[in-house]
């Protein structure tokens, strides 16, 4: 696998458009126009994901200081279930080599409708090395797990990060949570 980062020119732009509106909510779903946006600010930075010559996926990042945010993860349907997911993560490393790598992930809730979906998409990150940091992250009036691929998670500096994010009504709010592994 490798990673090709999207510009107002990337080739797969319309594969990449039609992956975020089918793998993300409306309410979590950001357009890649607006990703490349803050991509041109400093904020975010966009990867297609390919095998080969055949586009499986996307990743958006936020850098600071030496961490990673992975703010979006998608693979293609198509492409699912084929160890393309554990590869991006693989990949996520030889692109940000000793950064700590965040992610977040709607938190596992018995009363939410996909919580199957969330139960199995924690077990993934959980078994590619990923652990529960003990905190969770609202915003824009959804709550998301924040695990991370460090023992030392360091929540100052994540805080600071995600604080420069520019997005009208983005006003992060953290939560503890019990620590499940």
């Amino acid at each position: 696998m490798r990673a090709v980062k999207v510009t107002r020119d990337f080739a797969d732009l319309e594969k990449l458009e039609v992956l975020a509106k089918e793998a993300f909510p409306p309410a979590e779903y950001l357009s890649p126009t607006k990703i490349l946006d803050m991509q041109d600010k400093g904020e975010f930075e966009l990867y297609g994901l390919y095998d080969g010559e055949d586009f499986v996926g996307f990743i958006t990042t936020e850098v600071y200081d030496n961490m990673v945010y992975l703010y979006f993860l998608a693979i293609d349907s198509q492409a699912r279930c084929k160890g393309y997911g554990s590869k991006a993560l693989r990949l996520l490393g030889e692109l940000y080599p000793g950064y700590q790598q965040v992610i977040d992930l709607e938190l596992v809730d018995e009363n939410a409708e996909n919580n199957a979906q969330r139960i199995r998409r924690r077990g993934f990150y959980l078994r590619n090395g990923y652990k529960a940091t003990g905190k969770a992250v609202r915003y824009f009036g959804m709550e998301f797990e924040l695990l991370c691929n460090d023992e030392c998670f360091d929540f100052r500096k994540f805080d600071k990060m995600i604080r420069r994010l520019h997005m009208e009504g983005f006003d992060p709010e953290f939560i503890d949570i019990p620590v499940n592994d």
